[in-house]
């Protein structure tokens, strides 16, 4: 049953892949890696030495060397260009087993372009191929590639000796020796013995003397393939066959007149044909042989629940930060001793030609002609499971002069808190290749995980789509409100696309490959099958950037196919809502912090329920936290902080449920009750004794929970200055005095004086956070001990008071302010 269930499966797939244009072809099954030439050619050479020391063989024997083209690879057709001027010859060929066969070649026949004798000859004979009218488009597909290789062989050729074969007959025994594979070539070794034909009257009238003998059997084993061929002899005596029969092109480079050429001219020779024909086919397959079922690891665009969900574990793994250079995303694939880059779309050039031999895939950003690695993920063997720390030491560890000019090292900075990649933004941001961002990557993350490398910008910029109507990201529309954009951007884009539109020519043909993504269930691991199908786009897609931080357009990106996806377009959307880009890693950046302290808050309302009492609202910052309640009652006493707190309620779903009261806590009058009270952060703001006359006002209305959150002075060890954060005491003792560090002149002076020598507070707060409502604010200092009597008395008993969990992602003056925030939950319900 599992047998059955994996085959119908394959069957699917390979389906799929047997259709034109797919990536990879069904051919790469059969692909295996290769050998450099040298060693090829070193087995050959070798073995021909061998063969020569065996005495009982004939000193003189004939040895072949052959490059023959793949033509599923290679792809051409070379019809048009031997009919104009080839030799027209009958072949009987007779396999006696996998490495011997006989062949006879005869009724051989010149003919000039001007002779239409071959029109004549090969009318009976193969009349198929003036009505190939289904390979017309394979024709104009590869005529460059084609008239490339046909003008080289012209240009180069010494002279054409296709008139040689004239009249020629031929009868051999043909002994196979090896067989191998150099990119889009077929490589034989052979001996090629000539066989006695003086029983052979005549070929055609098959009169023998012997019924019995080996050219009966030849010629009786099957029908002649009627064959055309042109001849060129080439410098060093090297020659080029192309051969057409039967719809079929070949293509053969035979160094048999000279099988010692030098080694280095012979290399340079095959390398020259394969940079000559283009095969893109040949090594996106040769990629998926080397790493089945690739994909190009995506790093996604953090919000801030994914960086503090994994900042802990990102800090204990460790991590590796690299500047994201702003270029074009490309691997380079080195193969023996020839360097070939595959972008995005699977499109394939040739990048150049190197000493060394390596076999190696790395992954780049390809700028001002250089390629830029920050991943290797083969090396002789497949890296993609192995942890990042590891593929790193392996790219570290490579010569990079081995690789001409055309590679560059990208500076990769080993890191292991905050601080570590606030000091890379420093260093390196500002260097001289163009970059928009920051990458972070786990290392111990495999190249298939891409949640554990992130991407963080300079701005939130995404690529998308715009058909002259809507906006797209593949394909999903985009609602317009989400992009926020003015009317005149509007227009600018609109009259870019018009250009764009006049610009595309009708006639090219515009595609890109769809990845396609399929599960075989039912086996002992289940197996994820990864190809990728090409479809044809009816015109070419205008891709633009977008700034989602300013609703404006970056640019028009004509290197881009196609546009990010929906869940990249609303991962990016969040980070700009959460306004999380590279300046979160600012020394005066709070942002951070100031998200962590929401989800402190979130952690403890998200266990309660009812009607909620929020004490000091302040600007409405909690709204969103508040969407499980039934009724919210916000109290605030400051006004220029209740006119913001309704414009966000304006926008919010619970608006209808939200009452606000502008008054003091210790004032109030509240006309119902409460399951849940909150005062969080603003109990600062309190001495002890508004803490006690807020308890004796509103106590009878709480039936249920009493929660704060504040700033506990009995944690506090040491004052905080930084370019983010200034927390530190105003009474602080000096020559066994306590002295009083405010200004005489100010009013907060005597009152704060008096408050401290009352024991109103501990101390008195100097608060500066950068970028927030908190500039040059004065606070009370509070000790939870204190503050957990005075709840006491007033009948709120302690249910838990607690700590939070380190964000590992602040600076260190930041973990320690926030270090001293004390959550303590109180109930007067007589049963908790």
């Amino acid at each position: 049953m599992i047998i059955k269930g994996i085959s119908i499966v394959l069957i699917k797939r390979k389906r799929y892949y047997t259709m034109n244009g797919n990536i990879p072809t069904d051919n790469y099954l059969s692909l295996k890696k290769q050998l450099s030439l040298k060693e090829i050619l070193e087995n050959i050479y070798n073995q021909i030495e061998i063969l020569k020391n065996i005495p009982q063989l004939n000193n003189n024997i004939n040895f072949e060397l052959e490059f023959r083209l793949l033509n599923k690879y290679a792809n051409i057709n070379v019809e048009n260009f031997v009919s104009s001027n080839s030799c027209l010859y009958s072949e009987y060929l007779l396999k006696e087993n996998q490495s011997t066969k006989y062949r006879i070649i005869c009724d051989s026949h010149y003919y000039s372009e001007n002779n239409e004798g071959l029109i004549n000859a090969n009318k009976n004979n193969n009349k198929k191929e003036n009505t190939n009218n289904n390979k017309v488009e394979n024709i104009k597909s590869n005529a460059e590639k084609e008239n490339k290789l046909f003008d080289f062989i012209k240009a180069n050729a010494k002279k054409e000796i296709t008139n040689t074969l004239d009249e020629k007959i031929e009868y051999t025994k043909k002994l196979t020796l090896i067989t191998g594979y150099y990119y889009i070539f077929k490589i034989v070794l052979s001996i090629e013995t000539p066989l006695d034909i003086k029983n052979i009257i005549n070929i055609k009238s098959n009169n023998f003397s012997n019924n019995k003998c080996l050219e009966w059997k030849i010629i009786n084993s099957n029908n002649p393939v009627l064959k055309k061929r042109r001849s060129f002899l080439m410098d060093k005596d090297v020659r080029f066959d192309v051969t057409y029969y039967d719809e079929k092109s070949q293509f053969e480079i035979d160094f048999s007149n000279n099988i010692y050429i030098d080694r280095l001219d012979m290399l340079n020779i095959i390398n020259n044909m394969i940079k000559l024909i283009h095969s893109p086919s040949y090594y996106t397959d040769y990629l998926f042989m080397l790493l089945p079922n690739f994909e190009f690891q995506k790093p996604i665009t953090p919000s801030f629940e994914i960086l503090f969900n994994n900042s802990k574990k990102l800090i204990k793994n460790s991590f590796y930060i690299a500047t994201k250079t702003d270029g074009l995303r490309k691997l380079l694939i080195i193969i023996n001793n020839l360097m070939f880059s595959i972008t995005e779309n699977f499109t394939v050039e040739f990048v150049d030609e190197i000493e060394s031999d390596f076999h190696i895939v790395m992954d780049c950003e390809y700028i001002n002609n250089k390629f830029i690695p920050f991943d290797i993920i083969y090396n002789d063997v497949d890296l993609r499971s192995k942890a990042y720390c590891e593929r790193i030491d392996i790219l570290n560890s490579l010569d990079f002069n081995k690789f001409g000019n055309k590679v560059m090292k990208k500076h990769i900075k080993y890191g292991k808190s905050y601080q570590d990649i606030q000091k890379y933004i420093a260093s390196e941001m500002n260097n001289d290749l163009p970059n928009d961002g920051i990458i972070i990557t786990d290392s111990k993350s495999t190249y298939f995980e891409n949640s554990n490398v992130y991407k963080i910008k300079t701005i939130n910029s995404v690529d998308i789509e715009f058909n002259g109507r809507y906006f797209l990201a593949k394909q999903k529309k985009i609602d317009k409100k989400y992009l926020n954009i003015s009317l005149s951007e509007y227009k600018k884009i609109c009259k870019l696309y018009n250009i764009h539109k006049k610009k595309s020519n009708k006639d090219n043909v515009y595609y890109h490959y769809r990845k396609h993504v399929e599960y075989i269930y039912n086996t002992p691991t289940n197996i994820r099958c990864v190809y990728y199908c090409k479809e044809k786009l009816k015109k070419k897609p205008f891709i633009i950037e977008f700034n989602l931080d300013t609703q404006k357009m970056v640019k028009v990106r004509e290197d881009k196919p196609s546009s990010n996806s929906i869940n990249t377009f609303i991962s990016v959307l969040l980070a700009t809502h959460q306004k999380i880009n590279i300046d979160i890693f600012n020394p005066e950046s709070n942002v951070l912090m100031r998200k962590y302290h929401n989800i402190i808050k979130n952690n403890v309302l998200k266990n309660y329920r009812g009607n909620l009492l929020d004490i000091g609202s302040g600007n409405g910052g909690d709204i969103h936290k508040w969407k499980h309640f039934h009724k919210i009652l916000c109290v605030e006493s400051k006004s220029d902080k209740i006119k913001k707190i309704k414009s966000r309620l304006s926008k919010a779903e619970i608006k209808n449920r939200v009452k606000i009261i502008n008054n003091n806590i210790q004032k109030v009058t509240l006309q119902e009750n409460f399951d849940v009270a909150t005062c969080f952060f603003a109990l600062n703001d309190f001495c002890y004794s508004d803490i006690t006359n807020m308890l004796i006002n509103i106590g009878k209305n709480i039936n249920g929970a009493f929660i704060i959150i504040f700033f506990d002075s009995n944690i506090m060890d040491e004052d905080i200055e930084s370019p983010s954060i200034t927390y530190k005491r105003c009474f602080i003792k000096r020559d066994n005095k306590i002295v009083n560090i405010i200004d005489k002149s100010s009013p907060l002076y005597l009152i704060s004086s008096l408050r401290y020598s009352h024991r109103e507070c501990d101390n008195l707060m100097y608060v500066n956070i950068t970028g927030s409502n908190l500039s040059n604010h004065y606070e009370y200092g509070l000790n939870s001990s204190r503050v957990i009597e005075i709840f006491n008395e007033h009948k709120f008993k302690l249910k838990k008071q607690y700590s939070v969990d380190d964000f590992h992602f602040l600076n260190q003056s930041q973990i320690k302010y926030s270090s001293y925030i004390k959550i303590i939950e109180f109930t007067n319900l007589e049963d908790s």
